[in-house]
């Protein structure tokens, strides 16, 4: 009796045994599959991210796949009947427009209009290209001008009246370097209001024949894009000019292989966007100190560049 019961304890223990090891294997094989798994999983998340940084490297991004294609602009401006451009653009006053020796916007804005099925985005900046000034105004609207504009323009509208072209109008193309970057006069493009003082001349004619040599050194740099607007036009006049316009913009954004202006500002407004955090609070204090950072350091490389 004794030999029997030793001989099933024994045939226990070996059938135990057996499926221990089977638990083992199994359990290797899992693991191994994890492995792998998370090891494609990471590779795949650190390809994406290695090409977006690269892409921002070059200061521009393709642009995200979607069903209506989107223009984005930045209107910078000086002086006065600033937002009538915004308005002439979208074809519709959604903009405060007065004469007057205040700028109007004093806060950036942004609105939208379709040209053609193209949906246009235009973010009106205020005037803050003019000064020197480093207060708290300053870069909450420089903030909020990037936080409009994510992913990033694909158009730097440079707004100046036609005839009244002065230093102003140079210090702003610098100012415009040190808020967006060394690359920004890539995608800018000169808009001369006042277009009826031509009286029915040719622009071509009047830049090629002009003696302000500040205005033809600003041509030049922006690869001779430029166009005229009469921003009290309507019907016909109004859209013929909105034609060029668009025309001036879509070579450009050809030329850019449809890419966007952007920098790790705007990388990192699109990144808390698609997390749904927001600015406020704590969140704003640490966004507009980013924000003096970049500023800063655009400076500093543009300061660096002149002396290369």
């Amino acid at each position: 009796m004794q030999m029997l019961m030793d001989l099933f304890l024994g045939i226990c223990a070996l059938l135990l045994t057996i499926c221990a090891l089977q638990v083992i294997v199994s359990l290797a094989s899992l693991g191994m599959g994890l492995r792998s798994f998370c090891g494609q999983s990471s590779w795949a998340l650190q390809d994406e991210e290695g090409s977006e940084r690269n892409l921002l490297g070059e200061n521009s991004v393709p642009p995200s796949p979607s069903k209506e294609k989107t223009t984005a602009v930045i209107v910078l401006q000086n002086g006065q009947w600033e937002n009538a451009t915004g308005n002439s653009i979208l074809c519709q006053p959604v903009f405060e427009s007065k004469l007057g020796a205040q700028a109007v916007t004093r806060k950036c804005q942004r609105a939208t209009g379709m040209w053609n099925g193209r949906s246009i985005l235009v973010v009106d900046m205020p005037p803050i290209f003019e000064t020197e000034a480093q207060d708290q105004e300053l870069y909450e609207n420089i903030g909020e001008c990037y936080l409009l504009s994510v992913p990033g323009p694909h158009v730097l509208l440079l707004v100046t009246q036609l005839g009244h072209f002065t230093e102003q109008e140079m210090v702003a193309m610098t100012r415009v370097k040190e808020v967006f970057g060394a690359g920004a006069e890539r995608y800018m493009v000169i808009l001369f209001t006042n277009k009826e003082d031509l009286e029915g001349g040719s622009l071509d004619e009047y830049v090629a024949n002009t003696d302000n040599f500040r205005l033809r050194s600003l041509v030049r740099k922006c690869e001779w894009r430029y166009c005229a607007f009469n921003n009290w036009a309507s019907g016909e006049e109004q859209r013929e000019q909105l034609a060029q316009l668009m025309a001036m913009m879509e070579g450009l954004e050809g030329e850019h292989q449809g890419t966007f202006l952007t920098n790790e500002l705007f990388f990192d407004e699109r990144i808390l966007q698609q997390m749904g955090v927001g600015t406020c609070g704590e969140g704003q204090k640490h966004y507009l100190d980013k924000v003096r950072l970049q500023v800063a350091k655009q400076k500093q490389d543009l300061k660096e560049a002149k002396r290369n």
